[in-house]
C-alpha cells in the first residue's frame, strides 16, 4: 500500500464515520460519552491511514497490566483496547483494498487450521456448558481475539526487516522502562527483610506494570532475549558489546525477583540458546565441559542467591499448595467431562465451587498453568488441538533457525524469547495475552522474512 491516499480512500473513511453518528445521537446529550465516540472515530480514521503507527503503540504498551478501562460488565487492559482499535482499522483498510487495488497483497493466517481446529473445539465445549452466553463470550474475546490482535495483524504489518527492527527496538524499550522499576523497588524495601527482592511500584496509585513481581519477570525474560536480536543489524563489535550488556541486565533483574518460574525458565532459555548455537549453528561436537565448568562457576558464584531461593521457598508454602489445589481442581474437572471439558472461561467457576479452596484462600483464581486451563475447560479435544497448533508453531520457528543459520543472530533470539514467553505459562495465567503471542509473531515474520530475503538472493 503506497504513501499516497487516493480520494477513495476518503470516501471510505466518511463512510464508517457516518456509521459512527448515530452513536452520538443514543448518547442523549451526554457530553462524555459523546466525546468518547468522537475520540474512537478520530483513533479509528488515524490508525486506518496509519495501522504501522498503531502496530507500534501495541507493542509499546505490552508492558502495562493497568490502566483498565471499565464499559459496563467489561472490562478491557489498554493493550487489549488499543490492539482492538488496530484490529478494526486493519479490517477496514483490508476491505478498502479489497474494493480499490487491482494490485492487492494477501492477508496471511499463520497456521490457520490447527488455530481454528482449537477454536471450533472451544466452541463445541462452549454450547455445551452451563453457561452457553459467557463461556462463548470468552472464546471470542480471549482465544479468537488473541490470534486475530496478536498473530495475523503483526504477521500483516511487518512488510519488511526495518519494521520488525522498530518493533523490537520499541519492546526492548518497554524492557528498560521495567527493569528501571525494578531496580529503583529495591531502595524502597528493607534489605534485611527475607523478602527482598525485584518487585513492582505504583505510579500515581496505579500498579501500570501489575501488582506481582511474576510479572515483571515475565516481561524482562521475554524482551531480554527480543533485545539481544538487535544484533543482527549492527557490525561493530562496540554495537553488539552493549546490546549483550543490556540483554544481561534485563536477566539479572528477572533473576532478582526470586521467582522460581522465572529461574526455571532463564535457565531453560540459557541452556537453548546455547545449546543450538554451538551444535547446530556453529556444528561442534558434543563436549560436556562445554555446560558443566560454566554450570560450576555459575553454581559458585550464585551460591548466596541460590540459598536465599530456598529460604524464600521455604516461607512461601502456602503458593505451591495453592498451585497444587489448582492442579487438583484441574484433574477432577477433566475426569468430570474428559472430552469437551467444562466449557471455556469456566476454570474460575469450578475453583469457586470449590469449598477448600475459598476455605482457605478466599475469592478464586484463574488457572496458574495453561495446560491445567485448558484440559479443564476444553477436555481432551481442547487439549490435544491445542498441543498441535503449539506444536507446529514452535516446529515452524525451530525449523527457520536451522534453515537460515547465516540469519541467527536474529531468528535464535527469537525463537528463545518465545519459547520463554510459552513456558512461563506453565506456572502463569498470560496464556491469551499480547506480551505472550506477539513475540511469537514477531519470530514467525522474521523466519517469513528471512525465508524470502534469502529465496530472492538465490535467484539473483
Amino acid at each position: 500500500m503506497g504513501n499516497s491516499i487516493s480520494l477513495k480512500k476518503y470516501y471510505v473513511l466518511l463512510f464508517f464515520v457516518a456509521i459512527f453518528l448515530p452513536f452520538l445521537f443514543l448518547a442523549e446529550g451526554n457530553y462524555v460519552v459523546s466525546a468518547l465516540i468522537l475520540g474512537a472515530v478520530l483513533l479509528l480514521t488515524f490508525l486506518f491511514l496509519k495501522t504501522e503507527i498503531g502496530l507500534y503503540l501495541m507493542v509499546l504498551c505490552l508492558p502495562f497490566i493497568e490502566p483498565i478501562f471499565s464499559f459496563n460488565f467489561l472490562e478491557i487492559p489498554l493493550i487489549d483496547l488499543l490492539s482492538l482499535f488496530v484490529l478494526g482499522a486493519f479490517v477496514i483498510r483490508e476491505f478498502y483494498i479489497l474494493l480499490y487495488k487491482k494490485d492487492r497483497e494477501p492477508v496471511y493466517f499463520p497456521l490457520a487450521r490447527y488455530f481454528f481446529a482449537f477454536f471450533a473445539i472451544c466452541l463445541v465445549s462452549s454450547l455445551l456448558s452451563h453457561n452457553i452466553l459467557g463461556s462463548l463470550w470468552y472464546s471470542f474475546r480471549w482465544v479468537l481475539f488473541f490470534y486475530l490482535a496478536f498473530v495475523v495483524v503483526p504477521f500483516n504489518l511487518i512488510k519488511d526487516l526495518k519494521v520488525l527492527k522498530r518493533v523490537l527496538v520499541l519492546i526492548s524499550f518497554g524492557g528498560f522502562l521495567v527493569a528501571v522499576m525494578g531496580f529503583f523497588s529495591l531502595f524502597s524495601q528493607d534489605w534485611a527483610d527475607s523478602f527482598f527482592r525485584v518487585q513492582p511500584l505504583t505510579v500515581f496509585n496505579n500498579w501500570i506494570f501489575g501488582d506481582n513481581y511474576n510479572l515483571l519477570a515475565e516481561f524482562l525474560i521475554i524482551s531480554s532475549f527480543l533485545s539481544l536480536s538487535l544484533k543482527y543489524w549492527y557490525n561493530s563489535w562496540r554495537s553488539k558489546r552493549l546490546i549483550n550488556i543490556f540483554s544481561f541486565v534485563l536477566l539479572l533483574m528477572a533473576f532478582f525477583t526470586f521467582g522460581r518460574t522465572a529461574w526455571i525458565t532463564i535457565s531453560l532459555q540459557l541452556f537453548l540458546y546455547f545449546f543450538i548455537y554451538l551444535f547446530f549453528i556453529k556444528e561442534e561436537r558434543p563436549n560436556l565441559r562445554v555446560f558443566l565448568i560454566p554450570f560450576i562457576v555459575f553454581l559458585f558464584i550464585s551460591s548466596p542467591f541460590l540459598i536465599k531461593m530456598v529460604s524464600l521457598q521455604e516461607a512461601n508454602v502456602s503458593s505451591t499448595q495453592n498451585r497444587m489445589l489448582l492442579t487438583d481442581i484441574s484433574i477432577k474437572a477433566f475426569l468430570n467431562k474428559p472430552l469437551f471439558g467444562y466449557g471455556s472461561g469456566n476454570f474460575v467457576y469450578l475453583v469457586s465451587n470449590n469449598i477448600r479452596f475459598t476455605s482457605k484462600y478466599g475469592d478464586p483464581l484463574d488457572s496458574h498453568g495453561v495446560w491445567q486451563k485448558v484440559i479443564a475447560e476444553n477436555g481432551a479435544l481442547g487439549l490435544l488441538s491445542f498441543a498441535v497448533f503449539l506444536f507446529f508453531v514452535f516446529r515452524k520457528m525451530y525449523l527457520g533457525v536451522l534453515k537460515n543459520k547465516e540469519d541467527y543472530l536474529l531468528l535464535l533470539p527469537l525463537f528463545v524469547a518465545s519459547f520463554g514467553a510459552y513456558f512461563y505459562q506453565f506456572f502463569n495465567t498470560s496464556y491469551y495475552k499480547g506480551r505472550v503471542w506477539i513475540p511469537i509473531a514477531l519470530t514467525l515474520v522474521a523466519v517469513f522474512l528471512i525465508e524470502n530475503k534469502n529465496k530472492i538472493k538465490k535467484n539473483e
